[in-house]
């Protein structure tokens, strides 16, 4: 994902992995306490929704910023269109 918060992305996203690593070798090990484990699924759930909240987030202020950019360019292109057809004043005669 490429964006305006890619930081925050990639931030969240090795947390992830790190703890579904942690978690994968909790559940292999035999001697593991099932708190500690639930503690870690509770966690890893999570950072799931924080990653699912920025990422909607982030496509929300993308969208955004898509509808202000056209808007923008439709202004201007309107713009354009009305200085073409303006006859030139100063057409070196005076």
């Amino acid at each position: 994902m490429q964006g305006i918060e890619p930081k925050v992305h990639t931030s969240l996203t090795s947390r992830m992995e790190y703890f579904r690593v942690v978690l994968q070798e909790a559940v292999d090990e035999t001697d593991s306490q099932t708190s500690d484990i639930l503690l870690k699924i509770s966690e890893l759930d999570e950072l799931y929704k924080d990653y699912l909240l920025n990422k909607r987030n982030l496509e929300k202020s993308i969208r955004n910023y898509r509808e202000y950019h056209d808007d923008l360019r439709k202004k201007l292109t309107t713009r354009l269109r009305e200085l073409r057809k303006k006859p030139k004043r100063n057409n070196g005669n005076t």
